[in-house]
């Protein structure tokens, strides 16, 4: 049988409890009780069968019963560097990554980036949508998600931050390599999406400059969101070949 599965920051001790709406979900909308059994994830690569003690719509305690660790892969991280996009286009876009396994997601603003999130608790909201996702697709690892960055900021954080990696950017010319003509296994990989309308010239020649190089998704024009998860998704075939 499948367990049912919730979030839990702290899988560190005998019994463990559940925040707010990890709980209500668990009580309130599937309806799980005392004994029942369920499995929780910290988020970085934890995974734990723990039974219910006692379980409110506000508090969830719980006994941890086993626990196994699974380590992420050092050399293979993928980071989607992508232009903000409007309202649940992006929200699309972060449960999407997160069901690739995508290591980190940095919004970035460009010059043409339409909307602007000016919810101060907006980065929280993402990770929400991080962990509802997580759970259905069973990844033991969540993305990380960074403040919204200038494109100047995301390349110096970024690349201080993985300095080998290889860095991409998607082109609408067609003369590029194409992204599944690139060996891209075994290295760290930023790829940057840019905002409807494109990059400017200047900050085309800005990503050059910095040894990003341009690839080809497709023949076509493509959404900021599907843009996003056509790198997301060739990456990480590429990367899960190994």
């Amino acid at each position: 049988m499948t367990l049912h599965r919730f979030y839990c920051e702290n899988i560190t001790t005998p019994t463990v409890e559940l925040n707010d709406s990890q709980a209500r979900h668990l009580y309130a909308v599937l309806r799980l009780n005392t004994d029942d059994q369920v499995e929780l994830f910290n988020g970085q690569g934890k995974i734990a069968a723990a039974r219910i003690i006692s379980a409110t719509n506000k508090k969830t305690t719980l006994k941890i019963e086993s626990a196994q660790t699974i380590k992420n892969k050092i050399n293979n991280n993928i980071i989607i560097a992508t232009s903000i996009a409007k309202g649940d286009r992006f929200d699309w876009l972060i449960a999407k990554c997160t069901e690739l396994g995508i290591n980190r997601i940095t919004p970035v603003m460009f010059e043409r980036t339409v909307k602007l999130p000016k919810n101060p608790k907006i980065v929280e909201r993402w990770k929400n949508i991080t962990i509802e996702s997580a759970k259905q697709c069973k990844t033991p690892f969540l993305p990380a998600i960074d403040n919204p960055l200038k494109l100047t900021d995301a390349i110096k954080t970024l690349t201080a931050d993985y300095p080998d990696s290889i860095l991409l950017f998607g082109s609408p010319d067609t003369n590029c390599p194409s992204i599944t003509d690139l060996n891209t296994m075994s290295k760290n990989i930023i790829a940057f999406v840019g905002p409807e309308g494109g990059f400017t010239p200047e900050e085309e020649s800005f990503l050059k400059n910095k040894n990003t190089k341009p690839v080809k998704l497709t023949n076509t024009i493509l959404r900021i969101e599907t843009a996003a998860i056509a790198f997301a998704s060739a990456l990480a075939i590429q990367r899960d070949k190994n």
